[in-house]
C-alpha cells in the first residue's frame, strides 16, 4: 500500500497509472490477502491508479522487481520489505507517518535500462 501511496504522491494529477502486482497467495491467510488487495484496489482508484493483481501459481516466482513503461527494470533483492519492525499502532510515532524516519534492513537495488 505504501508503494501505491508513493505512486499517488509523485504522479501528475491528470495521469492515470496502471500498477499490476504478481505475487503468491498466502497459504494460511489467502482470503484475508485477497480482501486486502481488493481494498487497496478500491482505495487508489480515486487517486488515478488502476491497481490489479494476480497470483503466480507456477511456484517459480522469487525474483522481486518493478518494470516501468519507460524502459527500466528495477531489481529489488528483498522486495519492498526493507524496513525494520516498528509499531504501527503507536499513534504518535513519526516512524508511522514518514518512511524516512524508519530504520532499514540491508538491501540492494539494481536498475537496468531494457530495450523493447
Amino acid at each position: 500500500m505504501e508503494f501505491l501511496e508513493t505512486v499517488a504522491k509523485f504522479k501528475s494529477e491528470d495521469d492515470v497509472v496502471d500498477v499490476h502486482l504478481i505475487t503468491v497467495e498466502d497459504e494460511f491467510k489467502g482470503d484475508a490477502q485477497k480482501d486486502f488487495l481488493q481494498q487497496m484496489q478500491m482505495s487508489v482508484q480515486t487517486a488515478g491508479i488502476r491497481f490489479s493483481w494476480e497470483f503466480d501459481k507456477t511456484g517459480s516466482a522469487h525474483a522481486r522487481h518493478i518494470i516501468t513503461d519507460n524502459g527500466w527494470k528495477i531489481l529489488l533483492d528483498r522486495g519492498l520489505d526493507i524496513f525494520q519492525h516498528y509499531d504501527m499502532n503507536e499513534a504518535f510515532s513519526i516512524n508511522n507517518r514518514m518512511q524516512e524516519f524508519r530504520a532499514c534492513k540491508a538491501f540492494e537495488v539494481t536498475s537496468l535500462q531494457v530495450k523493447d
